[in-house]
């Protein structure tokens, strides 16, 4: 390979560097083969520098991007990542798709050494290198010799480029391009090779979906005719059908990822597997269970459920002031109530999104006369696709029909006003006129309709259609067997704050082909748009000018079959926006219930009919799920305190087949209100109830850990280090009564050799205590021994199978240590999070006072930093900052005002699962400071 010749700049600065000699310049041009590959550059420019650093660098013209590569070798080799990544830059803007690279070298391992000669200790030194070679399996293997930087370019003529990092500019160079096929063609695969490395790096850092970094490689290796790399094109393992079907419905990133990946490679279907086919059948699903009450059947139920159509899931607060307990706990968190347990690298609509469509936000007025107008109330729907466009509605029983009428008719009236986009005005459904508020985009979509005392707010038709048909043959949620048996097992005499029910029939719908296949449909549209904004992006970034989807197909930015459907939908461009012609904006999407689906393509009716195969076969009928929420003050708090809630959470599946799922559902004992007493000093004790062939006769194990700061979860990376980790875990398990699977260990190694009454030693350093049908086991015998007088099976009242508490870690060692393990975890998808706005710059030239912006195009959503600060640009050292770093990364430990969201509210919990033959119940406590 041969590199390019350079020729120095013109000395820009008063400070005096060294330069290159004339001679030496010339023969820059000349030389030998062997050493051809590397061309000497000067650094300029940089008043600290007092000597000239020189480079190696190539450049190679070509179309339509020639690619250029300039290395800096370092002194001597450092430890790999301990350098900032390289950046380029150019005034002419030539410069594109930029990629930084360390080069390495192996380090040579003690064992592959020359053996030295004996002697002034040199032979022990070898063998203590050997041992500790043998011990340290994460010793490192490489180190960094050089750093690289490679990037694309338009043009032949000479151009100057400046190098930068972190710590500041290093100099400009001036690059001379030659053409020269061959060497074009090898630099470019290096490009190449380094650019998807770094785009995996990214997406496996990243807490973000990765559609910019896969539409970039997807892009790139159309238009310049390079292969992907084979993480790109690897298919993910299609695992259990059932399990991969749940992803899907889930919204699991790993799912939508490959689905973007298809989208953005433009893979058609093969002409046999496109053709159109009749819709397939479902699953064939087991009858509903017969009511026992039968015609004698007196469960009270609420007169709400009566209006709640059977395919429909429900959620009753009960009263308006539960809603508004409900309301606030979810806008102390921004309105997502997830973000009590953890802050993702983006931010969810949440209930934001739907309060906008249906137009039912809260504002003070409706607070106060909410009360005095709202019998009871709940969200009823279809799905919980809060993120794309939910099928749902709130359901009210109102005690004055006209007041409540007259307020929601008045806020509608007041928002068509204020956007032209829009519309209010009456339609028709199953003969009753309804109000409709709406927009183009679906972002609002609003259906009023009014029978008797109760009123649905929804964005679906169908489901206004069904509200109205239940009202006339009475054929609801409440008629259903399984709901009363609902109502007896959780009554409405508990008076739960909130009473969740996904019906059989509701879940049975989302395995339906209408719901599964449109929700592929639905990931290919949310791909299409996204690809489309990514495409204008990156025409705009190499100087395109404004450009149509047809044009962006034309000229390499989108795939040549981009949008083609078998549904006949497709993406359009509405004034700044991008939407499907069908579905509408993301997360607004048409609700699914309102998608007719009339025909499928073969390859759909294939997958489809695979997954209602596995259904027919393994999960023949859908177990209801209930849960039930009640609330009490145990701390009023005060001035300096929080208020302290206790949330009782009732769970149940029932009626419960264990033998749909699979192994794990049959390995517990049978429920028993037997249960192990714990030292009163172990701050996570948890318990199980067990049967396996291993352990014998069905077994309680029990483990618990004391207040201590624990090893961290890299330190259990390997075999030895997961010995010396659990060795500081001042803990102990054990079992009872006695199993006898570490007394039958060959050659008495279950019995060690005894040190005390009931107490031996087994090999490793294990403690092991064997009295009163006890088992325990402990690396610290006198943590054990001081457990001992505590430990007891006890009689409980209620029967489970597993148990478990954990303190309240407010001022607790253990406190600090998982503080610090959440920080770091939310450190580094911080810090992706504003490499992420970094790259946007970088790669598709977007300003930085328009990246946050871009974003929200990207993912219809705003990025959102994982420690609770605020992205922003620090020109000064060309980066993207968070307010919660306090400097230009995020400290290496957490902060002593850091505070994870999980560890700002929870105050210790408890819980307990059971599983009968026809049930399963979880009952959990849980303490949680409030605002």
């Amino acid at each position: 390979m041969k590199y390019c010749s350079t020729s120095p700049l013109p000395d820009l600065s008063t400070v005096s560097r060294s330069r290159v000699p004339t001679a030496g310049r010339r023969a820059l041009t000349h030389i030998a083969p062997p050493l051809a590959c590397f061309a000497v550059l000067l650094v300029l420019g940089i008043p600290s520098a007092a000597t000239a650093q020189q480079v190696l660098a190539s450049a190679q013209a070509g179309e339509p991007f020639g690619v250029a590569t300039i290395e800096i070798p370092l002194a001597a080799g450092v430890p790999i990542g301990s350098q900032p990544p390289l950046r380029v830059t150019d005034a002419q803007r030539r410069v594109f798709y930029p990629v930084g690279q360390e080069i390495r070298q192996k380090l040579v391992p003690p064992s592959e050494r020359p053996v030295p000669e004996a002697g002034q200790g040199r032979l022990l030194r070898r063998v203590g290198s050997l041992i500790r070679e043998i011990t340290s399996r994460d010793q490192p293997t490489e180190e960094t010799v050089a750093r690289r930087i490679s990037f694309l370019f338009q043009g032949s003529e000479p151009m100057v480029v400046a190098l930068s990092d972190t710590s500041g500019v290093i100099g400009e160079y001036q690059l001379n391009p030659e053409s020269n096929p061959a060497t074009h063609a090898q630099l470019l695969n290096q490009w190449w090779s380094d650019y998807t490395a770094a785009a995996k790096t990214r997406i496996d850092a990243g807490d973000y979906p990765p559609w910019v970094e896969t539409y970039l490689v997807a892009m790139l290796s159309g238009r310049l005719h390079l292969p992907m790399p084979a993480w790109f094109t690897t298919e993910t393992e299609a695992g259990d059908t059932l399990v991969s079907t749940l992803k899907l419905m889930a919204g699991a990133e790993q799912a939508t990822e490959a689905m973007f990946r298809q989208a953005a490679m433009g893979q058609p279907l093969a002409p046999d597997m496109s053709r159109v086919v009749p819709v397939p059948a479902a699953p064939r699903w087991t009858q509903p269970i017969p009511n026992p009450g039968g015609a004698n059947d007196n469960t009270a139920i609420e007169p709400l459920a009566t209006r709640v159509p059977p395919e429909c899931f429900y959620i009753r607060y009960g009263s308006f002031e539960n809603y508004l307990w409900f309301r606030d706990l979810s806008e102390e968190y921004g309105g997502d109530v997830s973000r009590m347990v953890t802050l993702r690298g983006f931010r969810s609509p949440g209930t934001k999104a739907i309060e906008t469509q249906l137009n039912l936000e809260m504002n003070q007025l409706s607070r106060m006369l909410g009360p005095t107008v709202i019998e009871d109330q709940a969200i009823i729907g279809r799905d919980l696709y809060l993120n794309d466009g939910a099928t749902l509605g709130v359901l009210f029983k109102v005690k004055n029909a006209f007041l409540f009428r007259t307020s929601l008719q008045n806020d509608r009236a007041t928002r068509a006003k204020s956007d032209d986009a829009i519309e209010l005005g009456d339609t028709t459904i199953a003969g009753k006129t309804v109000s409709l508020l709406q927009s183009a985009d679906n972002r609002v979509r609003s259906f009023m309709v009014e029978d008797g005392e109760y009123i649905l707010v929804t964005n679906s038709e169908t489901m206004a259609r069904r509200f109205l048909e239940v009202g006339e043959s009475g054929q609801s949620l409440a008629a259903t067997s399984e709901f009363r048996l609902a109502r007896r097992l959780m009554p409405i005499e508990r008076e739960d704050s909130l009473f969740a029910y996904f019906s059989p029939q509701m879940l049975q719908g989302l395995v339906s082909p209408e719901y599964l296949i449109e929700l592929r449909r639905r990931i290919d549209a949310k791909s299409d748009v996204t690809l489309v904004q990514l495409a204008k992006l990156a025409a705009a970034a190499e100087g395109a000018a404004t450009v149509s989807i047809d044009q962006l197909i034309q000229r390499g930015y989108l795939p040549n079959n981009f949008s083609e459907r078998s549904d006949a939908s497709g993406i359009v461009e509405l004034g700044d926006s991008v939407i499907d012609t069908r579905r509408g904006a993301r997360g607004t999407f048409l609700p699914i219930a309102d998608i007719e689906l009339q025909n499928v393509t073969a390859e759909e009716a294939l997958w489809y009919s695979r997954i209602a195969a596995s259904y027919t076969s393994r999960f023949p009928h859908m177990d209801p799920i209930m849960a039930g929420v009640q609330r009490e003050t145990v701390f009023a708090g005060g001035d300096q305190n929080a208020t302290v809630e206790r949330l009782a959470i009732h769970a149940e599946i029932a009626p419960w087949s264990p033998a749909q799922y699979g192994k794990y559902a049959q390995q517990l004992g049978p429920p028993t209100r037997v249960a192990m007493q714990f030292a009163p000093d172990d701050i996570v004790a948890v318990q199980a109830h067990v049967a396996s062939e291993q352990l014998g006769p069905p077994t309680h194990l029990f483990a618990a850990i004391k207040d201590s700061v624990p090893p961290n979860p890299d330190d259990f990376d390997g075999l030895i280090k997961t010995y010396r980790a659990l060795k500081q875990l001042p803990g102990y398990i054990g079992a009872w009564p006695s199993p006898g699977a570490i007394d039958r260990l060959p050659l008495g190694l279950g019995r060690g050799t005894p040190v005390g009454p009931g107490m031996s030693r087994l090999i490793g350093g294990i403690y092991r205590y064997t009295g009163g049908g006890f088992s325990v086991l402990s690396f610290y015998p006198d943590l054990l021994t001081a457990s001992l007088p505590f430990l007891a099976s006890i009689e409980v009242e209620d029967a489970a199978q597993l148990r478990g508490r954990i303190g309240n870690l407010r001022g607790s060692q253990l406190e600090s240590w998982v503080t610090n393990q959440l920080y770091q975890r939310s450190a580094t998808s911080s810090l992706a999070g504003a490499d992420f706005l970094g790259m946007l710059s970088r790669q598709l030239r977007v300003p930085p006072a328009d990246a946050l912006a871009a974003t929200q195009d990207i993912f219809a959503t705003d990025l959102q930093c994982t420690l609770g600060g605020e992205y922003q640009f620090q020109p000064q050292v060309d980066q993207w900052q968070s307010t919660a770093w306090h400097g230009t990364q995020p400290p290496l430990s957490s902060p002593l005002d850091y505070a994870h969201p999980i560890m700002q509210w929870f105050r210790g919990g408890q819980f307990t699962l059971t599983q009968y033959d026809d049930r399963l119940v979880v009952d959990a406590i849980v303490d949680a400071a409030r605002n």
